[in-house]
């Protein structure tokens, strides 16, 4: 039973990461500049492809032969799961992480038919492509060598998990607290708090989702330029104190 969960798991793992990278690659592509920074955990994986992409599994192998059925429940079964991951994301940390709305042919700005022609090719892949190099690589692997390497992957992304809502909800507080009130330098000495503690995962985050707003206020933002603003005063006063501290010796 241990083995079958482990292998299991793998697959989800590798999906995911295989899918961090299709994603960094085509927004790359779209923005015509380099991004890395993608999703709302702090690893180079993406757990809502590793979802999607053992849903193809399991529920479309059976019609791994007809490729117009591969594409149209793999659109969407992963268009559903779309919509669904944004909407409890939001429900939970009170953020839109990611927002279509400028989109033709959106569902509330959660989903859009790009994405889920998208998805239906990738059904396609996986379903007759990848999944099948996948398995030959996991199974290949000893039982105890695969059980090891699952529990290990697996304490990796639940601590980054635990850390990034850490990071959210932290984020999220600060903000809140000054909602309907100029408080500027207030949010800004919290930006700053929060920024020595967590400076590369917090800004990880945040270009992670650009586009992300709080329903709870909509000069979420103005949120944003502190923390870069901030980030740049920082460096400014670093080299300052350095030039100061030239002076006097």
């Amino acid at each position: 039973m241990w083995y079958v969960i482990s292998s299991w798991f793998l697959f989800f793992f590798l999906y995911s990461v295989i899918g961090y990278l299709a994603e960094i690659i085509y927004v790359s592509i779209k923005l015509k500049k380099i991004v890395v920074n993608r999703g709302f955990l702090i690893g180079p994986y993406l757990p809502i492809y590793g979802f999607g992409s053992l849903i193809l599994v399991l529920f479309l192998r059976r019609y791994e032969e007809d490729p117009v059925v591969l594409f149209v429940m793999g659109a969407f079964f992963c268009t559903v799961l779309e919509y669904f991951t944004s909407l409890i994301m939001e429900k939970i940390f009170k953020l839109r992480w990611w927002d279509y709305s400028d989109r033709k042919f959106n569902i509330d700005g959660r989903v859009c038919l790009d994405n889920a022609l998208l998805f239906g090719i990738s059904g396609i892949v996986v379903v007759k492509g990848i999944h099948p190099l996948l398995a030959d690589l996991i199974y290949f692997f000893p039982s105890g060598v695969t059980i090891g390497l699952a529990i290990f992957l697996f304490i990796v992304m639940f601590a980054d998990f635990c850390e990034s809502c850490y990071i959210t909800f932290r984020l999220k507080i600060n903000f809140n607290n000054y909602l309907h009130k100029d408080a500027t330098k207030d949010i800004k000495d919290e930006v700053l708090k929060a920024i020595k503690k967590h400076i590369t995962l917090t800004s990880r985050l945040i270009k992670a989702f650009p586009t992300a707003t709080y329903d709870a206020n909509k000069k979420f933002m103005e949120f944003l330029k502190l923390i870069y603003n901030t980030k740049k005063d920082l460096r400014i006063q670093k080299l300052k104190d350095k030039i100061k501290k030239e002076e006097n010796k």
